[in-house]
């Protein structure tokens, strides 16, 4: 039950996220091509559709999904739902994915360019190091598991390099396919239209062809790629509201539309499907939250069928990214949007219930006597420099707490905090400091500082204070002058309060 409610809330999430474009003219016509994906769809179950791989975990490629693995329950839908509104959107959008998870093996071949190298496929991941399902339709940084098939090269040479971030360039939107889809359709050569990093708009005649039909002037257009040397595929913008718009029902009817079109032209014909953005009269027109203007779909991969022109097409735009497919059928330009992903920004690396335990062991360890009393209930990741990944736990009273720093997959206790020993933090110089100070009893007073440049810690000082009077003084442990430590102090700006945003342990925020 929980599975199919997590499944409508991304659904609706990503529809609303992802795109305002591509969204066809809501009328008849959209039965008419929702009919003819259909038909595409059943009669490739045997020779499955081309398919994208999305991202990395570090080791292998991705082929995101997008629904829940158990097939949606109409009576359970409606119990949760209480409608059955969107019960069929929602199980063809299941229906298209699971085609691909049962022929994932299928998909040996990667298409690069104009080569073809050969994948295999690895595994699947249905739950995160925590036992959780992975979110769904949500594009992640590498270590947070999604909700995926697996893939990695046959021949370890062909596999790109990544960079030290663990980033791997050109690996969203890769288009992967079975022997047979090769087999039983003529593969058509791309070339970007683009010279000098500038796209040519579309032939004058077109452009007022386009007018002529729509009633509108044109703000933009491009020829972006031409496919097999005959047709070029482009794409326009039109000026002001699209007063024709359809509109379906009566939520739509104040709605102010803008019009882009996606184009295939071969000779002078012209094929197009409409992209319906919004209009603002003072803030002119958008398709895409965060992006001014229209965002074209790149073809990434063409393809002559036995029934016409299939292209794989991306689209990325500000926090999206959406793949799929463009058909030539009987004269119609038809857009079928496998799935819209919300590119998630600025994420946490994450922090498992096996990584909490790994720092607690370390913690009781180094005072298993007084640390065991303490029960650590919260962590946050803090910057105290940008050059290590800090994680900071704490008990509920934000009394006792460590500071550990992670390398390697490996953490390491930097120090502790108490009632008595609070910490701060500050930088100069290109060195950033954690200062742990606080009352050693009476008169004495004491400061614990690390100094880190680069992410490695430069040195650790100790200082002993009474009644103002440095008494006692080591570096790294070993003793050193009065002297040697007022100037080590000297270098060492006022500690500030350290910013963390904490999360319970539990899970709770």
């Amino acid at each position: 039950m929980k599975r199919l409610v997590l499944w409508a809330i991304l659904a609706m999430a990503v529809m609303i996220s992802c795109k305002q474009k591509g969204q066809t003219a809501p009328d008849e016509s959209s039965d008419s091509t929702a009919v003819v994906i259909d038909s595409i769809i059943e009669e490739n179950d045997t020779t499955p559709l081309p398919m994208f791989l999305i991202g990395t975990d570090g080791n292998y490629m991705q082929m995101l999904y997008w629904s829940g693995i158990e097939e949606p329950d109409k009576a359970e839908y409606k119990k949760i739902c209480g409608t059955l509104d969107g019960f069929e959107a929602c199980y063809k959008s299941w229906e298209l994915q699971d085609m691909f998870r049962r022929n994932a093996a299928q998909y040996t071949n990667l298409l690069d360019g104009d080569e073809t190298i050969k994948i295999r496929y690895i595994d699947e991941v249905l739950k995160d190091p925590d036992g959780n399902t992975p979110s769904l339709g949500e594009i992640h940084r590498k270590e947070i598991p999604s909700l995926c098939a697996r893939f990695d090269y046959v021949d370890a040479k062909d596999k790109p390099k990544a960079d030290e971030d663990g980033f791997v360039v050109d690996t969203w939107g890769r288009v992967i396919v079975t022997d047979n889809y090769l087999k039983s359709r003529k593969r058509l050569a791309l070339k970007d239209a683009a010279a000098d990093g500038t796209y040519p708009s579309l032939p004058t005649d077109i452009i007022r062809q386009l007018e002529k039909e729509y009633g509108m002037k044109a703000n933009a257009s491009s020829m972006l790629e031409t496919i097999d040397g005959r047709y070029v595929h482009g794409t326009i913008e039109f000026k002001g509201e699209y007063k024709n718009a359809p509109r379906k029902n009566e939520y739509d009817k104040d709605r102010k539309y803008a019009l882009a079109l996606e184009v295939i032209i071969d000779g002078g014909k012209v094929y197009k499907y409409e992209q319906l953005g919004y209009y603002d009269p003072t803030y002119s027109s958008t398709w895409n939250a965060d992006a001014d203007g229209y965002i074209s779909n790149a073809i990434v991969a063409a393809f002559e069928g036995p029934k016409g022109l299939e292209l794989c097409y991306t689209h990325g735009a500000p926090e999206s990214f959406c793949v799929g497919m463009i058909y030539l059928r009987d004269g119609k330009l038809i857009e079928h949007e496998y799935e819209g992903f919300h590119v998630m920004v600025d994420e946490q690396i994450p922090i498992w219930k096996k990584d909490i335990e790994e720092m607690k062991k370390l913690y009781l360890e180094n005072d298993p006597h007084a640390h065991k009393y303490n029960e650590l209930a919260k962590w946050a990741h803090c910057f105290i420099d940008y050059d290590n990944e800090w994680i900071w736990l704490r008990d509920k009273d934000d009394k006792n707490g460590a500071f550990f720093i992670r390398k390697d997959g490996k953490f390491r206790l930097v120090d502790v905090e108490n009632a008595h020993q609070s910490p701060t933090a500050c930088q100069k110089d290109g060195i950033c400091y954690l200062i742990f100070s606080g009352s050693a009893g009476g008169p004495a007073y004491q400061h614990i500082i690390y100094a880190f440049q680069n992410g490695k810690q430069l040195w650790k000082l100790f200082t002993l204070e009474i009644y103002g009077e440095l008494d006692e003084c080591t570096l790294n442990g070993k003793n050193i002058s009065k002297e040697q430590g007022k100037a080590y102090l000297e270098k060492v700006p006022e500690g500030k309060e350290i910013n963390a945003w904490f999360c319970d342990i539990d899970g709770k925020q």
